[in-house]
């Protein structure tokens, strides 16, 4: 522990953050530059809302402007207006000096994490005295439950039409701006923390531990460990792969080739030429990193998986293709002259009022590309899920259009119909020095089948669990490889006897966590099964309760009954394993909290000895949330 006098040194030490206040005038002007760039500029801005929704979200941040505000709170309620528009390329960076300033001073968590079951999960800590193992879940920072924070943080993440499964996966990992989304909105609605005060528990653990850690700078942060794409990952350093057999895996985790460009076509051509010497017969291709990148990555990818010739874009679409004086505001990269001022003769104006670019000889995204001659031509499997969007969504969305490929994992972000994006203008806010990412064109995808704002659906769901996460097992993976679907055991043969362990719930009112010792006896034949819990709630306080689940004989549906309540949930996912008595069962309904409608999702685990039942909850625009979980072993 520091000494006090010590930790006021290095308090002292801290330059403070260069956050300045602006006076009404000059928030005012700021707000309405930004709302004249996004009304004339943004081809998206009434997507997937309508304009009176977006008068009232330009009525609420002008409201905030009315009044002296410092640079990141304006930020805050700029976000929270970006996040609106729904489009994952349109974003708020910090002024230039304060992202300097939280690039070497502490400001980050000293800990990476994933959302997994609802739960604030630690994937790597910076060797902190104290600090939460990896594993450990975080229950409150900061004196405020996490049930509490992330809902808060998440309304400023950006992701496209109504894919908000992407909240869960930025708040973790965003690959960009300040590297995750809790780490970038944090300080806009809570400051910046001179520590961090955490409670956390090890899962199925009765008791919280309390940990005081040091916050880091970011420059730290992005050298945690971390299973995914590093910050800032670029094409030519994110390619893995390996042969197995006739089994071929290839991890693309980004497609960005900006930075430091390599031909892709010769990149991944050594790749293929292989399998094609080896005769591989399953190529099973991980984009589960990919947020998207380069166009042309993406474009020579197809040339080696789609059997027939293909284009990668229909023509782009622009709002405006003159600028005015917005131009003085604006930065981007290339030729400000081709940007600003681009030939009339290069676009047609649809009836609808867009400018359509038309197709340049030099424009490879828009002509019709021939198969490679070391395509593969065996069994392919693509690995998707909510990091994905952009380029590579768009790359989803033409493998499930044009090739005869299996999607395994998790519905993708992005939009397969095609993101508004192409070149991004930067829009520099004179007064707050806030700089807004403005896409300028709506890039469509050149496929004839998608279902609008949503991103590409899989044909075989796998949701991450919590007891994989703890084992180490990517079952995603194993999913893909296995040749052949294992047998999936009843719900009876896997419940049946009893189990002691811990119920962990969250207080409807506080948001607190609660754990009782809890016993469980299941009974029951085939798919349906009768659990009869006994809680131990204190000294001489012993409730019992029961549920009786069954699924229907379509196999399509978990039902549950619990005293008056019942409740029927639609099956995403039910798999058996390696081990004949293991489960998964992930099924999602509706329901109600505190009178609001909610989301649910149960997920009933049985893995070896132990057996988890929890329950998860959200509004719309929210992640999954712990509602509660039991966690139990068997008894003899």
């Amino acid at each position: 522990m520091l000494l006090p006098a010590l930790a006021l040194t290095l308090l002292l030490a801290v330059p403070p953050p260069p956050s300045n206040t602006l006076d009404a005038a000059k928030a005012r002007a700021d707000v309405a530059l930004l709302r004249r760039a996004l009304e004339n500029i943004h081809p998206g801005l009434y997507r997937y809302r309508t304009r009176a929704e977006a008068q009232a979200a330009f009525a609420r941040l002008e409201a905030a402007a009315s009044r002296p505000i410092t640079d990141l709170v304006l930020w805050r309620e700029v976000s929270l207006l970006i996040a609106e528009i729904h489009c994952d390329h349109t974003k708020v960076e910090l002024p230039e000096a304060l992202e300097a300033w939280r690039r070497t001073q502490p400001s980050h968590l000293p800990l990476r994490f994933k959302l997994i079951e609802g739960r604030m999960i630690v994937v790597s800590n910076d060797g902190q005295p104290g600090a939460p193992p990896p594993g450990a879940e975080l229950v409150a920072i900061n004196g405020m439950p996490v049930p509490r924070v992330l809902p808060t943080l998440g309304r400023t993440v950006a992701y496209d039409g109504s894919t908000d499964q992407a909240i869960a996966a930025k708040l973790g990992s965003d690959s960009d701006l300040m590297g995750d989304d809790f780490n970038e909105a944090w300080p806009a609605f809570h400051g910046f923390s001179s520590r961090w005060e955490l409670d956390w528990k090890r899962p199925g653990e009765r008791q919280l531990t309390h940990a005081t850690l040091e916050p880091i700078p970011f420059t730290r942060w992005t050298a945690l460990p971390w299973p995914g794409s590093p910050y800032r990952d670029e094409f030519y350093k994110a390619i893995r792969w390996r042969l197995d057999g006739k089994v071929a895996t290839l991890r693309i985790d980004t497609f960005v080739n900006y930075r430091n460009p390599v031909d892709p076509e010769s990149f991944l051509g050594s790749f293929f030429k292989t399998l094609k010497t080896r005769g591989v017969e399953h190529l099973v291709l991980d984009l589960r990193e990919s947020g998207g990148g380069s166009d042309e990555v993406a474009v020579a990818l197809l040339r080696y998986l789609l059997p027939e010739p293909f284009v990668w874009l229909k023509p782009a679409l622009l709002k405006s293709i003159r600028y005015g004086d917005l131009s003085q505001h604006i930065e981007s990269w290339g030729n400000r002259q081709e940007f600003f001022e681009p030939p009339l003769e290069d676009f047609r104006r649809t009836k609808e009022g867009a400018w359509e670019r038309l197709p340049r000889p030099d424009d490879s995204a828009r002509q019709l590309q021939s198969p490679s001659p070391d395509r593969f031509t065996g069994r392919i499997t693509v690995l998707a899920g909510p990091m994905n969007a952009s380029g590579a969504t768009m790359t989803l969305a033409q493998l499930k259009d044009k090739g005869s490929v299996r999607l395994v994992g998790e519905e993708s972000a992005g939009s397969a119909e095609g993101p508004t994006a192409g070149r991004i203008f930067l829009l520099t806010l004179p007064h707050s020095g806030l700089r807004i990412r403005i896409p300028i064109a709506w890039n469509q995808t050149n496929v004839d089948h998608f279902l609008a704002g949503r991103g590409v659906p899989v044909d075989e769901t796998v949701i991450p669990t919590l007891l994989d996460f703890e084992s180490g097992r990517d079952r995603v993976a194993e999913v893909a490889k296995a040749p052949t679907p294992l047998a999936v055991p009843s719900l009876a043969s896997v419940l049946a006897g009893n189990w002691g362990g811990t119920l962990d719930y969250r207080d409807f009112g506080s948001d607190r966590r609660v754990v009782l010792p809890t016993l469980l006896t299941s009974t029951g034949e085939g798919d349906e099964v009768h659990l009869a819990f006994t809680f131990d709630d204190g000294p001489h306080k012993t409730v019992r309760t029961s549920q009786v689940l069954w699924i229907r004989a379509d196999g399509g549906v978990l039902e549950s009954e619990e005293g008056d309540a019942a409740q029927a949930m639609r099956i995403l996912e039910r798999r058996g394993g390696p081990d004949a008595r293991e489960l998964t069962v992930v099924a999602e309904g509706s329901g109600h909290e505190n009178g609001a409608p909610v989301e649910v999702r149960m997920v009933l685990l049985r893995r070896g000895a132990v057996l988890s039942l929890s329950r998860l909850t959200r509004r719309p625009g929210e992640p999954f949330l712990l509602r509660h979980v039991y966690r139990l072993s068997a008894l003899p």
